[in-house]
This record gives structure tokens, sequence and C-alpha cells, in this order.
């Protein structure tokens, strides 16, 4: 079933939702910070309440845009979803067109979701998802008429949910990435691999790839200084991973 025919593009926003987002808006410093907190919290929310009617699983106690203490410090309305990553639940209000990124929701993030707000808050409406970004060269905005349908967003966490039980493997590659990449979740460089698989060429999957895990196993920073430092080993490990993930996802579409 195609996911953008759903009636659910309309989520409603509860007491309970309501509740949630007033109890993290009070404890901001200003009326302004309160306000997008709230908002955040009820764009969460609400794709935490599709997600679940999919019966896709996620987790809000684990997502930093339901804890007080980080939502002081950043602009972040990110939605865990056990085991695959971090969805960006963007608001977008009434007469916008795009929907601003923050610095802080770059990275670590396996795409994004567009919510719709009206004059009332009592719903919803659900726009599109766009996949996880560039992080070395990153947009400050993506524009709502670019967003994706959702059934895309399906698709991409059936991807990633493939890939990482595949680095759960004895494969002589899975075992590989596992004893190379070690400050980086398996999730987020799932989510960058499929970005280059999905982005480049295949004759760029070696250097593209490799750049990518140099700047994990340096710390993350996904940079070009780091591709200076993704020396051949890393580079064959790169194209061997993308070959048998796109061997996996061609198999399974």
């Amino acid at each position: 079933m195609n996911i953008a025919e759903l009636p659910l593009l309309i989520v409603p926003l509860d007491l309970k939702a309501h509740e949630m987002a007033r109890q993290l808006a009070a404890v901001q410093s200003t009326v302004q910070k309160g306000k997008r907190v709230y908002l955040n919290a009820l764009a969460v929310y609400a794709v935490h309440s599709y997600l679940k009617w999919l019966q896709i699983e996620t987790d809000l106690n684990y997502s930093d845009s339901f804890n007080p203490a980080k939502t002081t410090l950043a602009n972040v309305a990110d939605l865990v979803i056990p085991g695959i990553g971090s969805l960006e639940c963007r608001p977008v209000l009434p007469g916008e067109k795009t929907i601003f990124l923050p610095e802080e929701v770059i990275e670590n993030r396996i795409g994004y979701v567009g919510v719709q707000f009206s004059d009332r808050l009592d719903s919803v409406q659900l726009l599109g998802f766009a996949p996880s970004l560039d992080s070395s060269n990153p947009p400050q905005q993506i524009a709502v008429a670019e967003l994706m349908p959702l059934d895309t967003l399906l698709e991409q966490i059936t991807r990633l949910e493939e890939a990482i039980a595949f680095l759960e493997t004895d494969d002589p590659v899975a075992v590989q990435v596992r004893s190379t990449i070690q400050t980086q979740s398996q999730s987020n460089i799932v989510a960058q691999l499929e970005r280059i698989y999905r982005t480049c060429d295949e004759y760029e999957w070696r250097y593209a790839g490799g750049e990518m895990l140099a700047g994990s196993t340096a710390g993350g920073e996904f940079t070009r200084e780091s591709a200076d430092r993704a020396d051949t080993d890393l580079q064959d490990l790169a194209e061997a991973l993308l070959e048998k993930l796109a061997e996996i996802w061609r198999d399974a579409a």
C-alpha cells in the first residue's frame, strides 16, 4: 500500500500531547524558547503517533526533544526509532514554504519530516520526508516542495534496518567494519552510506565512502580534511561495504 494514499496525513493532537509540550515549555528561560519547544514537542508527538499507527516503534523518552535539559540548550525536534536512529520532525508554520534546519540537527539524523501547523493546534499535516544530508556541506533549509512522499520514510527505515542487520553478521566485511569504526554508532554510519548509495555514482563510492569512514574513525567529522586520512584500506572497506549493501537493497526492491 502506498503510504501517500493513506488518510493519516492529518494527525490530531490530543490533550496528552499538549500537556507534555506544556511541561517542556514551562522550564524554558524565555517565552520565545518556550514557544519553540512547545511546537517542536507537538511536531515530534505527531510523527510518533503516525508511526505508532503504522506499528513502527519509537521512544520519546530517549529523544532529546523530550529531555528538558537538552531542549534548553538546542533547537531539536528528534524522534528516536530504536535500533534505527533519530528522525528530525521540523515544525512548519502557516505560510512557510521552507523547513529551517538548525546546525544541531544536521548530523546523526536518518532524515527529516515536515510537520505543518495551522492557526489552531488541534491537528497537524505531515508534509513529507527528506532523507539524511551530507553533513560536510549541509543546506540551511529544505523547500517543502522538495519533500518526498511519506512512503519514502518507510522505505528508508527498511533500508537502514537491513543494513544494520548486515553489520551484525559474521560476514568478513561486517566484522571488519565493527573492528574499524568505534566512534560512530552503526545507525549513523549506515545513514551516511545510504546517502552515498542514493546520491553518488557507483564509481564515486570508493572515495566518498572512504572519506566518510575516515571521518568516523576521527570522531565523526565528515570534512574534506578527513579525506586526506582515508587511506587505501578504508577506501577498500567502504567500496566492499557499499557493494554488499547495494546487493541487499537491490534484492529487497
